[in-house]
């Protein structure tokens, strides 16, 4: 069957076949998020004509462009957030048909607000996202392909927006996967060029405690803030541990919510400035905890052995959950995590109806 017809399938409540796990996702949170598959209207904002990340971006995309002039092609570059803050056509006739589907500086293609889509997508999920025709979940978009890379901050690991290549549908090729990684990749690698010596400093105070730790990890200063997997999911705010650790010295523990603690390294003891890296455990105490605290692992969990660390977490983000009365969306934010990475956190937890 054709992906269309897989796509008119998923609207219609019927099974699909050989649709791709990620457009198939990308297909369920949107529908999750309540959006018309058929046609919707693209949101619009402001966006900075200068940033960092525009700076270093700009110029890689302008050397692909180069390469690309002679196809039908554009290239785009995004913020986190989705919105497109700068963007380049091949030729003026498809320059016009992007403006009339709103892809243009300032239009936010957020996956939660459009639907599945090659800028939304890549940020949401964290990686490569290829969408061709009617692997979009609006139809509208149905006519065009897109492959779109998350570009990461090649200290903290933080996405910080997308590349993305757009073609018509019937003029999709490998090529265009290629050119959205190899952007990507090459955009870190022009930020790293902009590294100062205290953030270098500081990446290298976490990496050698990783080596020597299986605990999970964060390393801040005042600006900032990096964190592993595990450790980013426990719903830490930069500022507030910050103005804790700031004047602690080393091998001082302190708290950092009723059952977490941290024990501090800093990365130099005689310039406080130049931040510390935490390494998070669990406290082993009976004594009674202020509320909230994170909650116990619920019965329908039991079976699957959490860890202390897991129970911490599923407290968190339920509580993040409770908070946004279920709004997943603003519950992402409040945990600075996508909404991808809520979504496996909620099914791993069993708490996608709460």
């Amino acid at each position: 069957m054709s992906t269309l017809s897989q796509w008119e399938a998923f609207h219609s409540g019927a099974d699909t076949v050989g649709v791709g796990h990620d457009v198939l996702t990308s297909w369920r949170r949107s529908k999750w998020s309540g959006i018309d598959p058929h046609d919707v209207p693209i949101p619009r904002v402001d966006v900075p004509d200068d940033s960092p990340f525009h700076r270093a971006a700009t110029p890689v995309l302008l050397r692909m462009a180069e390469a690309l002039a002679d196809s039908s092609t554009s290239l785009a570059l995004a913020d986190r957030r989705g919105n497109v803050l700068w963007r380049w056509t091949s030729d003026r006739q498809l320059g016009r048909d992007l403006d009339d589907v709103d892809m243009v500086p300032g239009a936010t293609f957020d996956e939660a607000l459009v639907g599945t889509n090659g800028i939304g997508t890549a940020l949401e999920s964290g990686k490569l996202a290829v969408v061709i025709g009617a692997d979009h979940y609006v139809g509208s978009f149905h006519r065009w392909a897109c492959a779109a890379a998350p570009v990461r901050h090649p200290l903290t690991g933080r996405v910080l927006g997308a590349v993305n290549v757009t073609c018509r549908a019937s003029e999709a090729n490998q090529f265009f996967r290629w050119a959205a990684q190899s952007m990507a990749d090459d955009v870190s690698g022009a930020l790293r060029g902009d590294y100062t010596t205290r953030e270098r400093r500081l990446y290298d105070a976490y990496l050698d405690a990783r080596r020597h730790s299986s605990a999970p990890l964060v390393a801040l200063d005042e600006r900032t803030f990096i964190a592993d997997e595990i450790a980013s999911n426990l719903g830490l705010e930069h500022r507030t541990v910050w103005r804790t650790v700031r004047t602690l010295t080393s091998g001082t523990r302190f708290s950092l919510a009723p059952t977490l603690s941290a024990a501090v390294l800093r990365v130099d003891e005689h310039d406080l400035s130049a931040g510390a890296v935490l390494e998070i455990g669990v406290e082993s105490t009976t004594a009674p905890v202020p509320s909230p605290s994170p909650a116990p692992a619920p019965e329908h969990l039991m079976h699957r052995h959490l860890s202390p660390l897991e129970v911490a977490e599923y407290g968190v983000i339920k509580a993040a959950m409770t908070a946004a009365d279920g709004n997943k969306t603003a519950a992402a934010a409040q945990l600075e995590i996508s909404r991808g990475t809520l979504y496996q956190k909620l099914d791993k937890y069993r708490l996608l109806d709460h």
